[in-house]
């Protein structure tokens, strides 16, 4: 099916987007470590530049983490049911458990990241103030991909159902 795969292709990208900012996110750590312990002069921009990587990080992961299997289940259950049931758990537990809290943070996420954009609210976690638009908008992106990626979920375990083929 062609937009599933256009939706695991978006997934892959994000996923591999997420993997390339660990780098930024130990360059960050390792400034930070060398300025507090060796020179004893903290950063007033280390502490947040640093949550804010490893919060996109996070947020543009779950859709290609998602696309892995990699998200948690209850192996104990999961590992004793048939191929077929599998299938049918997944798409049941996808519908219920996360695509509901996937749209609800979408859209709850772009009225928050809208009022952070259009009141210019700043972070205050430390002294440095940055901008608060842009990271609140990883919330809806976040959440908005992870919800795509379970209609893809949803659409190719029917679809494997209908063929009567496993994953």
């Amino acid at each position: 099916m062609k937009i599933v795969k256009l939706i695991d292709t978006i997934s892959e990208w994000t996923g591999a987007l997420a993997a390339w900012l660990v780098i930024p996110l130990m360059v960050v750590v390792m400034i930070e470590v060398f300025m507090r312990h060796v020179l004893n002069s903290p950063t007033v921009w280390g502490y947040d530049v640093l949550w804010m990587l490893f919060s996109a990080q996070f947020l543009l992961g779950g859709a290609f983490t998602l696309l892995r299997g990699g998200h948690i289940r209850i192996d104990i259950v999961y590992g004793g049911l048939s191929e077929r049931a599998k299938q049918i758990y997944d798409i049941i537990n996808t519908l219920i458990v996360i695509l509901p809290p996937a749209v609800l943070l979408t859209w709850a996420g772009i009225a928050f990241a809208a009022d952070a954009w259009t009141s210019g609210e700043k972070l205050s976690t430390t002294n440095w103030f940055f901008p608060a638009g842009p990271s609140k908008s990883l919330i809806p992106i976040g959440f908005f991909l992870l919800a795509l990626q379970c209609v893809a979920e949803i659409l190719r375990n029917i679809n494997e159902l209908k063929k009567g083929k496993p994953k």
